[in-house]
């Protein structure tokens, strides 16, 4: 998998997938497809514990469009 679409790391049964990089701000088709692939992969490895799926803090959102259970408008 491109490094600018995701990254995957375990520790001690704890799988974290981060999607994206400073070239890459947004998700695609591509992106979707690597986490459904890694989230498979991990699904199927007794070893993992707990996955978390986390971005690089390169992303722009604007709270509009982030989920309403992420964004809370205070």
């Amino acid at each position: 998998m491109n490094a600018d679409v995701l990254a995957t790391k375990v520790i001690e049964g704890i799988a974290v997938i981060t999607l994206g990089s400073a070239k890459r701000i947004y998700f695609d088709a591509e992106m979707g497809d690597g986490l459904t692939q890694a989230l498979d992969e991990f699904a199927g490895d007794p070893n993992i514990r707990v996955v978390i799926v986390d971005r690089r803090r390169y992303w722009l959102f604007q709270p509009s469009l982030q989920h309403p259970c992420t964004y809370r408008n205070s």
